[in-house]
């Protein structure tokens, strides 16, 4: 497997998005029998990176909300490096998004990213997270970019951005920073793939499933664990 030289780390450990049963890889799941990521689901669920549901079903085609994926990235970057939801920036402010109170389930992991992955320009500003609207594909690759570059820069030292590359897939449907990232996010294990792992179209703007999520995130784990 192709990897970037200068990402030591891009793991992205999550937990299931509420209620949970994790069943056996033996039993694996029955409603991803034909999934085209049926072997990196169960590798997530091997890794602990997600669960199924009470049914004993994964739900493959659920979305994934942008609260969610902020608890799962978090999670995944203290599985290879300790952080402090508690910590507040000490070098700048950071100001409450409007819509994420501090008693909503995810915010300390929404405000953990904004202080670490997000610009200072960008974490500067108020406004709102949009915590419980569905993370697109664009938007997922995105946060993986970042969480590659801060695990990167913690567990090397280095700098933390990624070196431009020839990408692995060209896609068809993506211009100008969409374009940059995603091809540049094909080339780190696949992290950004076509829509169903079919043609040359990513569909930045589609909702990002949890088959898909659970598989770039495994990509991401196997990258930051190789060598």
């Amino acid at each position: 497997m192709k990897l970037l030289s200068s990402i030591k780390v891009a793991t992205i450990a999550t937990t299931a998005l509420t209620l949970s049963i994790l069943p056996t890889l033996a039993q694996s799941f029955p409603d991803i029998t034909d999934n085209v990521y049926k072997t990196e689901i169960d590798t997530a669920v091997e890794k602990g990176i997600v669960e199924g549901f009470p049914d004993g079903n994964f739900q493959p085609d659920e979305t994934v909300t942008r609260g969610q994926a902020a608890v799962m990235i978090t999670k995944g970057i203290a599985s290879v490096t300790p952080i402090d939801l508690d910590a507040k920036p000490t070098n700048r402010t950071v100001p409450a998004f409007k819509d994420v109170p501090d008693d909503l389930w995810s915010a300390k992991e929404i405000y953990w990213m904004q202080a670490n992955l997000y610009p200072a320009n960008v974490a500067q500003l108020t406004g709102n997270f949009r915590p419980d609207d569905p993370i697109t594909r664009i938007e997922l690759v995105d946060f993986l970019r970042r969480t590659a570059e801060l695990v990167s820069s913690r567990l090397t030292g280095g700098d933390s951005t990624l070196p431009q590359v020839e990408p692995a897939i060209e896609f068809s449907d993506v211009t100008g920073y969409e374009k940059i990232l995603t091809e540049q996010m094909s080339e780190v294990c696949r992290v950004a793939s076509p829509l169903n792992e079919e043609g040359d179209a990513f569909a930045p703007t589609e909702q990002a499933h949890r088959d898909y999520t659970a598989a770039a995130i495994v990509r991401a784990v196997d990258c930051g664990g190789a060598e």
